[in-house]
């Protein structure tokens, strides 16, 4: 309860405080905020002595994950993004890789990241923005790896290897967000999702094109065909990949530099 209702039933037993003496007391003695009580009577339930409604243990789950967060954010330093958003986004993530967009559920992913179900709508209008959004995430993260790998490399076919080797080690990382990503280039979703989708999954391919254009192929080459069936190799590496064998520097090396280039070449 607030300091007015504490206040209230205090008078009602005879004992006369105003709200912000109980505040003040409650201050004195560590319980200021409704987070601090909840946990102080969370302590007191294990030992049998108190018990916690499943509201007030809904509460302090939000609360707890609420202070993660600002913490977080705290040490992060300033953000242009809501640290809120980047929560919902890193569960939703997590959520929607295990369960797939139609198994995840609104109310599941706002209890894990604890919020209301409305508090939601606060940063984005639908269950299907929020796995928009997360799908865009994952594509700025692999486009932030592959740029990074690109960098000071010129030769048409290193560069392909550095692409391609970035590419490999987001993939079989495994990171929710980029599972969730990578697993719309195997699964088409239905109207109005895909044409949504398809917009940051095409700009992504499109690197794709370019750096295979640059190739110095024989004429007679179909370089889109090629283009099509070596982002379709790649990305099934996903499914075959074991640490502790070949690395995706080495599958990456070896795929471009002993097949398309020998072949090619």
């Amino acid at each position: 309860m607030g300091k007015v209702r504490a206040a209230r039933e205090l008078r009602d037993r005879g004992i006369q405080l105003s709200p912000s003496a109980v505040h003040t007391i409650w201050t004195r003695h560590g319980l200021a905020t409704s987070y601090d009580r909840l946990k102080m009577r969370a302590g007191r339930s294990e030992a049998g002595k108190a018990a916690l409604s499943e509201s007030q243990r809904a509460r302090l789950r939000r609360a707890t994950i609420s202070r993660r967060v600002t913490a977080r954010a705290g040490a992060n330093g300033s953000s242009a993004v809501h640290p809120r958003r980047e929560e919902l986004l890193a569960v939703a993530a997590r959520i929607f890789s295990a369960r797939g967009y139609e198994g995840a559920s609104l109310r599941e992913i706002c209890a894990a990241a604890g919020i209301l179900p409305g508090s939601m709508y606060h940063h984005f209008r639908s269950k299907e923005d929020l796995f928009v959004s997360v799908h865009a995430q994952g594509f700025r993260e692999l486009n932030e790896v592959v740029d990074r790998a690109l960098e000071g490399k010129t030769e048409p076919w290193a560069r392909l290897e550095a692409a391609i080797c970035a590419h490999l080690t987001e993939l079989v990382g495994r990171t929710d967000v980029i599972a969730v990503t990578v697993a719309s280039l195997f699964h088409t979703a239905g109207a109005p999702l895909q044409p949504r989708l398809n917009r940051d999954r095409e700009a992504y391919e499109h690197r794709f094109r370019e750096l295979v254009m640059a190739l110095p192929l024989p004429t007679d080459a179909d370089k889109s065909l090629l283009r099509l069936t070596l982002l379709g190799a790649v990305n099934w590496t996903r499914i075959w990949f074991r640490p502790g064998k070949r690395t995706p520097a080495q599958i990456a090396h070896h795929l471009v530099n002993k097949v398309l280039r020998r072949s090619l070449g």
